[in-house]
């Protein structure tokens, strides 16, 4: 696909262009291929899948195949392992490569940190000006990251609606490109690969996939990336998703619990100590619960206490994740029916987080 597309009303939109959302409200999709070389340097050996951005515009600081490890009765799949330490690399190089191709001057992100840290990275490295917006208050290493890559960082009062809602404001008024992690189609294209590495690793062989959700960018990408190889023949079947929220801000959750096609919009939501994954509104929310019912999996909530206990109980493994990793460890602990050798992606590198 040459161009970008509106999954809800069908609009297209150039490939390469500053818009975020369609004129109805709708996040833009993307899905098509580049040109693929096996030489590729980084995320770029994925190039069949990712958008076909030009050589000389594809960023990368050496983006590896993170490992799988086994953790008691769990494989975990240790995505903290990239450049920055999260999984938000995936996204992150490939958006700010598509920011280059389509010639942008300065880009603007919202961001509870790890998005924001990765953006900056692979911004920095293409010379890209960027302006990131967090909510005020937050004082983890994440934004001193930011801040050390030479992006700009403005703060903002409110909850994170408030924060993508100043981003927004400040690419409409700057003409600034929207980098934004939860809608661009192209960071989604990114998180994709996730599922190809488990493919590579496993084959067939993967029972169930465990992860933490907020925009839901990770979970979507997975069952996107399955789908591919699943047309390609390389497996017969996408395994179950499973995706985990924090009691206190789980519209997903609760959605899939009754039964719901989309999130409640008026729902109201707490603020958990998994601060990457305080999303009250996804906007990808009506792709992500269909792709989850179409997998067979689950979306579920788990307790501020849970999420204490599990970062504790894999720090004691050796494994030494955030908070929002936490929870898809403390989420399959849930999942009684869960089968062993299921894969629990942690996320977030815990040296990230304050002592």
């Amino acid at each position: 696909m040459t161009v970008r597309a509106c999954r809800t009303c069908g609009r297209s939109y150039p490939m390469w262009g500053l818009e975020v959302a369609c004129t109805c409200g709708s996040p833009l999709s993307w899905a098509g291929a580049a040109e693929c070389s096996s030489t590729a340097a980084g995320l770029w050996r994925h190039a069949d899948i990712l958008p076909p951005v030009s050589l000389s515009n594809r960023l990368t600081l050496g983006e590896v195949a993170t490992p799988l490890i086994d953790v008691g009765r769990l494989r975990c799949k240790l995505d903290y392992m990239l450049p920055t330490g999260s999984f938000k690399d995936r996204g992150a190089c490939v958006l700010a490569s598509a920011a280059l191709e389509s010639g942008v001057e300065h880009a603007v992100a919202d961001s509870s940190g790890n998005a924001g840290a990765a953006l900056a990275a692979y911004c920095a490295a293409g010379g890209l000006p960027l302006t990131v917006f967090v909510p005020k208050g937050t004082g983890s290493p994440k934004v001193a990251q930011i801040r050390r890559y030479g992006a700009t960082v403005e703060e903002v009062d409110g909850d994170r609606a408030a924060v993508s809602a100043a981003a927004r404001r400040f690419a409409e008024t700057s003409g600034a490109f929207y980098a934004s992690h939860a809608w661009s189609p192209f960071f989604l294209a990114g998180v994709r690969t996730v599922a190809l590495e488990l493919v590579d690793a496993l084959g067939d062989e993967i029972p169930g996939v465990v992860c933490p959700v907020g925009a839901g960018t990770l979970l979507l990408g997975l069952y996107q990336g399955f789908q591919v190889r699943l047309e390609q023949g390389r497996i017969t079947r996408i395994p179950p998703l499973h995706g985990i929220q924090a009691a206190l801000v789980a519209p997903l959750a609760a959605a899939f619990a009754a039964g719901s096609d989309d999130v409640d919009a008026d729902l109201h939501s707490g603020k958990s100590i998994a601060e990457g994954i305080n999303t009250a509104t996804p906007p990808r929310a009506r792709e992500i619960l269909a792709a989850v019912r179409a997998s067979g999996g689950s979306i579920t909530a788990v307790r501020e206490e849970e999420i204490v206990d599990a970062q504790e109980a894999l720090a004691r493994r050796g494994v030494l994740v955030e908070k929002t990793s936490a929870v898809a460890w403390a989420g399959a602990l849930d999942l009684p029916a869960l089968p062993d050798g299921s894969v629990a992606v942690l996320t977030g590198s815990g040296l990230k987080e304050a002592a």
